[in-house]
């Protein structure tokens, strides 16, 4: 999803975001622009006091006042410092505590997107959203905007104070409007494209990076280090041309204004030379000052300028920021080209929904009826599935790889949603449960498994705070990782770190598996997922595990639905339905499959052969 806003309304829509950032400080806001407005005023002070001791001192020989003067132009410099530093510390707190929500804004937003969002955008992009691109708002907010909103104030200032001064004057000065009009509109164009070039190159080399040092292990082991450094290489190419783009257009600005104001002022200075001037009343001392106001009209453009590229680099990133903002967060119903979507029905208030029930065993408390589903329009992963797991049932899902397996947990789990059919937990549907339902809900192991900073009990618990440490060490014990556990230095409060290594320990693929298990456990779930949750464990520990499911968590009423990557997990179930192309080609009683000249004793003859049947191609 590139965020590029270009024409009128979505300029406008920037805008609108960028206001409602800043709204809760209205306060502090409006405290900036009177000061920002009482030291422009002030800056006009100094050039006027030079104006009259030229024409009022100095013209008629009276220095009696001069020393008033000195005190006055020191006084008036000395609060425009001031009510400067003022305004731009005022400014620069409102950016930090404006920021600092727009960052949580952002990210508990991007928590909250669709699953599909992320399966199509790289982690690095959505990092450098997070991370370079509030930066680049960052830097605006704390000290540009003040001292861009200043300049334009003195800029406002200057020129109406030049024109009361003299028209005469002011009119020979606007000579310089159309060239610096041009100047600006040109700059303006190309550095705010070239930002935004530099923007989403900022994002491809995060996604590089990203990608490239959390597979540091394979590309060191298969030697192929200069390649991967190659590649980055390239990505950091495109965002130095960018950046070269828009230094080059910003480099033009300040000479060429600069060029324009000593024309002007070249101009100005022959005419009074000449005395053409005094017949229209300029007197030395208003030449004078009204230099000096000239010059101090350029000063906040060539400031401007200066500014213009840290505006358009944080525009840009403002731009990918609230283009993510703008999507929704209700994953909606991803509908085929091939026909409607039927939406599910709404979540229902059923008595599995609260924490510690199940469903009556007469109704299944999971079901798909006549699902299909793919994850790009027109392909299909899964073709017309139905089942249903009753309470205390345990189903096993059997299938080669890419039939479709792990598809129909997903839909479960809530992470997607059926193009057609409906699909339902507990009578609901599963992307509309409130999280506390959720969570005492289901139970879900994914095929891979993400560890976070923090102890094992953090791990288990996901900082939920109403879970107790009994709790805790009760699903461990299920899942058969207490042993382990017990065994690391410090228990249950030992750090753990995930693939990004880190202060904490470092799992065993195993044993971060054991942890997912106890994860899911811990709730004591009225629904139980497992995408092949013990593929890398020892043969003793699935044993075990196998054993405490029939146990513990099948006896208390779970509804338990497995993908098999083991079929000794498959012959334990009550239930085994054989996945193939995205559709259910047999189902039944494992018992009675291997009985009979079925595929699901055909791929346990395999098993048993030594075969890995896992990975063979296979057609429904």
């Amino acid at each position: 999803m590139t965020a590029r806003i270009a024409g009128r309304p979505q300029q406008v829509r920037l805008s609108r975001h960028l206001r409602s950032l800043v709204r809760p400080w209205r306060a502090r806001l409006l405290a900036v622009g009177v000061l920002v407005l009482a030291a422009a005023v002030l800056e006009l002070a100094p050039p006027l006091v030079v104006r009259h001791v030229i024409d009022d001192s100095l013209v008629r020989g009276d220095t009696g006042g001069l020393g008033t003067a000195a005190v006055l132009y020191l006084a008036a410099s000395t609060a425009v410092t001031a009510l400067s530093a003022g305004y731009g510390y005022l400014a620069a707190t409102v950016a930090q505590r404006s920021l600092a929500e727009l960052r949580t804004r952002l990210f508990s937003h991007l928590l909250a997107l669709p699953t599909g969002y992320h399966d199509h955008t790289p982690v690095g992009d959505s990092i450098s959203r997070t991370t370079a691109d509030i930066d680049a708002i960052d830097d605006l907010f704390s000290s540009s905007v003040a001292t861009l909103f200043g300049q334009v104030v003195r800029l406002l200032t200057v020129a109406v104070a030049m024109t009361v001064l003299s028209p005469v004057l002011a009119a020979a000065a606007a000579l310089v409007i159309p060239p610096l009009l041009l100047v600006t509109n040109v700059l303006r164009r190309h550095v705010r494209d070239a930002e935004r070039a530099s923007r989403i190159a900022v994002g491809g080399v995060n996604a590089r990076l990203a990608e490239d040092l959390s597979g540091i292990e394979v590309i060191r082991a298969f030697g192929r280090q200069r390649s991967f450094a190659d590649r980055v290489r390239r990505a950091l190419r495109t965002w130095l041309h960018a950046g070269n783009r828009s230094v080059l257009f910003n480099a033009f600005y300040a000479p060429v204004l600069g060029v324009l104001a000593a024309v002007v002022t070249a101009l100005l200075l022959w005419l009074g030379g000449r005395d053409a001037l005094g017949t229209f009343g300029v007197t030395v001392g208003t030449l004078t000052a009204f230099v000096l106001l000239f010059a101090r009209f350029f000063t906040p453009l060539v400031t401007l300028g200066d500014e213009w590229q840290t505006v358009q680099g944080a525009l840009a990133g403002a731009e990918r920021v609230f283009a993510v903002l703008e999507l929704p967060t209700d994953t909606g119903r991803l509908t085929d080209p091939a026909g409607p979507a039927v939406r599910a029905s709404p979540p229902a208030a059923a008595a599995s929904s609260a924490p510690g029930t199940t469903c009556p065993s007469t109704r299944p408390v999971v079901e798909l009826n006549d699902v299909t589903f793919g994850y790009l329009p027109g392909r299909p992963v899964l073709h017309r599935i139905s089942l249903a797991v009753h309470p205390g049932r345990h189903v096993a899902i059997v299938g080669r790889t890419g039939a479709g397996k792990s598809s129909i947990l997903s839909l479960l789990v809530g992470l997607h949603t059926p193009w057609t059919g409906q699909v339902t937990l507990a009578g609901a549907d599963p992307s509309a449960l409130d999280d506390g339902t959720r969570r005492a809900l289901l139970g879900y192991v994914p095929q891979t498994v993400a560890l976070f900073s923090g102890t094992v009990t953090d791990n288990i618990t996901l900082g939920a705070p109403d879970l107790t440490a009994d709790q805790v060490r009760h699903a461990a014990r299920t899942a058969g990782a207490d042993s382990f556990i017990e065994a690391l230095p410090d228990g249950y409060d030992a750090l753990l770190s995930d693939t990004g290594r880190g202060r904490g320990l470092q799992l065993s693929a195993g044993q971060r598996q054991l942890i997912a298990l106890a994860r899911a456990l811990v709730t004591e779930p009225a629904v139980l997922l497992l995408d092949e949750a013990t593929s890398v464990v020892d043969g003793a520990s699935d044993a075990a595990f196998r054993d405490a499911l029939h146990d513990r968590v099948l006896f208390r009423g779970t509804a338990v639905l497995t993908v098999a990557h083991r079929l000794a997990t498959a012959r334990d179930a009550d239930h085994v339905l054989v996945v193939a192309g995205g559709q259910i080609v047999e189902q039944g009683d494992p018992a009675t499959l291997l009985a009979t000249d079925s595929r699901f004793a055909g791929l346990a003859a395999l098993e048993q052969a030594g075969w890995d049947w896992q990975h063979e191609p296979d057609a429904p």
